[in-house]
């Protein structure tokens, strides 16, 4: 179950980046990390992985024996991308230089003592059951990222390893410090692989098209998946392994081994609920809850998911009631969500709806541009006045929603207001003189008397405010406040001079 992307032949990358401490080459692990004790599918054999930060921990035959099962992993060409074996001097560092663990039958409390076990000749292709590996995949800055790579021995398939090798990667690599766990290469073909990143909450955020070209399918380019998954956070999925140990205590009516108080409650309770069939023809045992089969095999989820899909190519909600009437896992409408996106006809329908909702949106907008060119409302549109006359009364629109209503009696509040016609022109009393003179640039001594000033006796001529010898008149002038009319003169005859020079 390969996923990584450095060249075997790199130099080694520590991290660097992220929570403090950053980790010394070969230094002691970290708090929390030490030998762990796991129970393999059959829910009876017990086993034990143990953690090393540097090659030289590991003993030198049991190192041999992990190399050869990697050099014919790659000799089969259908998981890892190399081609050739790493000689024994490369894979030491490879594996083991910044975190290895491996998986080995029975209860061992420390790594030292795999050092006697290599001592009395240990039958390592008996003992070991597979290996595993956490380092940065990226440098620097990046490097609190992490990678893993996975090898599970010849002899040990199909009996759950590659899985509890999994969980333990997600329970140590953010005791390591990192956050992040990227899988850059995971060929689709290997389905095993992809079956236990599924079930263990890993989300597929990339494909690379094409990149495979492996033994297996000659002729054709595989495309592998990049898996991605936070570290640290709460498992909100429900382990394959969980159904596994109903199933057991239906099947032998006994605990697993290692079960502790709170398990064993837990597994009371769901006998209670749960119901085992055993296998019988060609049919095997199924496990049920409340009348529906509990399908915990991601790969069978998918497969389901996308049968009834495709049956009538319906929506999220109407595929996932079909399949929950049937069956029983957790999240199936995910499971549906990633089926309608990789399915072709619903993405080409997709793309049809898609363009034909652009083109109404475009078309909307192209005529709303229209109407705010015309100075009309895209809403409500205008008539002018005077062809209200000439054409039929529109009927009153329809009082069901309120906007309706509003326009409504807006229509009739304007009704009852009386036309006004509207002038370019004022109706006040203009002096025609005045204005004569202002438009064609005359001086006010050649402006004709005013029809407004000839009947006020008391009111001096324009001649006698523009004559200098009148001393007599220009006195009282300036003995007395002037009138509204004289000033209004006197400032015309001041524009006047302006104008002149």
């Amino acid at each position: 179950m390969p996923a990584m992307l450095d060249d075997p032949s790199a130099p080694i990358i520590h991290r660097t980046s992220g929570e403090l401490p950053y980790p010394p080459p070969g230094g002691p692990l970290p708090v929390g990390i030490a030998p762990i004790h796991v129970t393999l599918r059959d829910r009876v054999t017990t086993a034990t992985i143990i953690p090393f930060s540097a090659p030289n921990q590991v003993p030198l035959t049991l190192l041999a024996y992990l190399c050869d099962q990697l050099g014919r992993e790659i000799e089969k060409g259908d998981t890892y991308p190399m081609v050739e074996p790493l000689p024994l001097e490369n894979f030491g560092p490879y594996w083991f230089g910044v975190f290895g663990a491996i998986m080995l039958l029975g209860e061992i409390q420390d790594g030292r003592e795999l050092h006697e076990m290599a001592r009395s000749g240990c039958d390592w292709e008996r003992e070991c059951l597979g290996s595993f590996y956490i380092k940065p995949n990226y440098p620097g800055r990046s490097s609190h990222v992490c990678n893993g790579g996975f090898l599970v021995t010849d002899a040990s398939r199909n009996r759950g390893v590659g899985r509890l090798m999994g969980e333990t990667y997600l329970d140590w690599a953010p005791k390591l410090g990192y956050t992040y766990s990227v899988f850059n290469l995971v060929y689709e073909t290997n389905v095993a692989s992809c079956r236990i990143w599924d079930a263990l909450g890993f989300k597929r955020i990339g494909r690379v098209k094409g990149c495979g070209n492996l033994k297996s399918y000659p002729g054709e380019l595989v495309d592998a998946i990049i898996y991605g998954r936070d570290l640290g956070q709460e498992d909100d999925f429900v382990s394959e392994e969980r159904f596994d140990k109903i199933r057991f205590y239906l099947k032998n009516g006994k605990y697993p081994n290692g079960a502790d108080r709170a398990e064993k409650s837990r597994l009371r309770s769901a006998a209670t609920h749960y119901k085992l069939t055993p296998a019988a023809d060609d049919e095997p045992e199924k496990l049920w809850l409340k009348g529906k089969e509990v399908i915990a095999d991601p790969q069978k989820q998918y497969e389901i998911a996308r049968d009834l899909h495709h049956k009538s190519h319906g929506g999220i909600n109407k595929t996932t009631a079909a399949i929950a009437e049937l069956y029983h896992w957790v999240r199936i409408k995910e499971t549906v969500s990633q089926v309608i996106r990789n399915c072709p006809e619903c993405s080409e329908m997709n793309k049809g709806l898609s363009a034909m909702r652009q083109t109404q949106n475009q078309n909307q907008n192209q005529a709303r541009y229209s109407q705010g060119i015309s100075g009309q409302s895209p809403l409500i549109p205008t008539t002018p006045i005077d062809a209200c006359a000439h054409q039929p009364p529109q009927p009153p629109p329809r009082q069901e929603s309120p906007s309706n209503q509003l326009q409504l009696e807006a229509a009739q509040q304007q009704s009852s207001f009386p036309a006004y016609t509207q002038h370019n022109g004022f109706d006040m009393p203009v002096d025609p003189a005045l204005m004569e003179g202002i438009e064609g640039n005359a001086t006010l001594a050649d402006l004709p008397p005013s029809p407004f000033l000839q009947g006020s006796d008391n009111m001096p001529q324009v001649a006698d405010l523009g004559s200098p010898s009148s001393s007599q008149q220009s006195s009282a002038l300036g003995e007395r406040v002037p009138t509204a009319r004289e000033e209004m003169r006197r400032r015309l005859n001041r524009v006047a001079g302006y104008r002149s020079k």
